[in-house]
């Protein structure tokens, strides 16, 4: 799907419950950062971007996107997904949860626009977005990614 990175099952995740955002992030990018594509450095300026400009990465309700800039770590491209039986508050009002993070490692800002292009294609879709939130298996969320 993303072209220069194919989704395996080793970049796909799922928890029951996880304490809080900041946890949520960390063990949505804990994929990439031990395939080679980010260093913690990246991990930690994805916390941070939050920390500064707010919940900006839940992209749509129950949807989290976490991604820091290029510099802060990000080595190739390539993108993890994580879903949550619970999801995780970005704020107290619980306008900002999350339960399905797919974490981003963008080499340049051109790749990251066309990897939020490719992911919001898929989101998009609600038969896939459902698709993805029901999941139990790492295998369907290949298929809806691949």
């Amino acid at each position: 799907m993303i072209q220069g990175f194919e989704l395996t099952e080793d970049y796909i995740q799922f928890f029951e419950a996880l304490p809080s955002w900041e946890e949520a992030v960390i063990r949505s990018a804990e994929p990439l950062l031990r395939g080679g594509q980010i260093k913690q450095s990246y991990i930690d300026g994805m916390i941070e971007s939050v920390k500064e400009h707010g919940p900006y990465i839940v992209i749509a309700p129950n949807i989290a996107i976490p991604h820091a800039r290029p510099e802060t770590g990000s080595l190739e491209v390539g993108f993890s997904v994580m879903v949550l039986g619970k999801p995780v508050s970005f704020t107290e009002d619980g306008a900002n949860d999350a339960a399905l993070f797919i974490a981003l490692s963008c080499v340049d800002s051109e790749r990251h626009l066309e990897m939020l292009q490719e992911i919001v294609t898929v989101l998009s879709d609600q038969d896939k977005q459902d698709a993805l939130f029901n999941s139990t298996t790492k295998k369907q969320i290949l298929d809806i990614f691949n």
